[in-house]
């Protein structure tokens, strides 16, 4: 009896010209999908909730900046939308599994690019490009989806990219998936050493209230600069967490909080931000101070010019202390 791969003829030059730039589209569409798989995978593209962000209010998140808290809240949607990706680019890897692969991609992309689009992500020309891509990629075995889904009948064999034949097709077709699991396991394993992800546990993470001051107010609401609400995020990475702070008169200081000694540390904060933009002459603000915890929960701050009482303030952490409950309750949509 005759094989069928022995039936099969060997492709013409053409045929494996436009094969072998069809493994370079998919090799191209699986760096990408690596990449930004990995990241979220790894809960580094879209961090994770934090107490830091807990005094920016809704009107002040930016479209892209809502996105990256709404993903970045839940954990397992995260992780799940970095596997989609990562299943992906294994799949385009080997030729057996390309056509799923590239169907796969292509509706990965095509959400990620919607996504981009809602919420003014920069990188939309990116996704569109690799939404095309992933569709190109999957035009060889259109016909066969379509004669899955919506014919009857015996579903004929798909096409097979070949571009070596012999026996170094053979030798080719025995290393190529252990190749692809290679790769996919070695980016993972890189990914995770050069991106450490966030520890949790600095010690003045949380949200505040400033209940004691003892600068004197200004004559002026609008030029009162004393401290308000002070949040102090509890994920570090590289060595800092996120800190935000609510002055008296409104604006919002954005920056880091790091341990500089035993009971001290260092705050860095931008410049107030004007709509979108702050002027470009506006110095970083470097702030060292001392901390000391009380046996009532309130925390002082002392240096630099200020002293102050933090009080700890539930209301603002509710987001991040909400646990998840399986049970029926009453729902809370506040």
């Amino acid at each position: 009896m005759t094989s069928e791969l022995t039936e099969r003829p060997s492709p013409s030059w053409p045929v494996r010209i436009a094969w072998s730039a069809h493994l370079l589209l998919r090799l191209g569409l699986a760096v990408y999908l690596l990449v930004y798989g990995w990241s979220k995978v790894f809960l580094i593209q879209m961090g994770r909730a934090d107490y830091g962000d807990a005094l920016i209010n809704y009107g002040e998140m930016s479209p892209m900046g809502l996105l990256w808290r709404m993903v970045g809240y839940s954990v397992p949607f995260q992780v799940l939308s970095g596997v989609a990706e990562v299943l992906a680019a294994a799949l385009l890897l080997w030729r057996r599994t390309a056509g799923v692969g590239a169907v796969i991609a292509a509706f990965d992309m095509l959400f990620v690019f919607l996504l981009n689009q809602a919420y003014d992500v920069p990188v939309k020309q990116l996704s569109l490009a690799l939404a095309i891509g992933a569709t190109v990629a999957a035009i060889p075995y259109v016909s066969r989806f379509l004669r899955a889904g919506f014919g009857s009948g015996a579903i004929p064999r798909g096409p097979i990219p070949t571009i070596v034949t012999g026996r170094v097709g053979t030798v080719l077709n025995v290393i190529t998936p252990v190749l692809a699991i290679a790769v996919i396991i070695a980016s993972g394993v890189l990914f995770r050493l050069s991106f450490p992800m966030p520890t949790e546990g600095h010690p003045l993470a949380g949200v505040y209230r400033v209940t004691e001051d003892r600068a004197e107010p200004a004559a002026q609401l609008a030029r009162d600069t004393r401290w308000q609400q002070v949040a102090f995020g509890q994920w570090i990475a590289g060595g800092k967490a996120r800190a935000t702070i609510r002055l008296a008169n409104g604006d919002l200081l954005i920056g880091t909080v790091r341990d500089s000694g035993p009971d001290s540390v260092r705050i860095e904060l931008d410049p107030p931000l004007r709509g979108d933009t702050r002027a470009p002459d506006d110095p970083a603000t470097t702030l060292s101070l001392r901390w000391a915890p009380a046996p009532d929960g309130t925390v002082r701050l002392t240096g630099d010019d200020q002293d102050l009482v933090l009080t700890p303030d539930p209301e603002r952490r509710f987001l991040f202390d909400r646990d998840y409950s399986w049970d029926a309750q009453r729902p809370v949509n506040r």
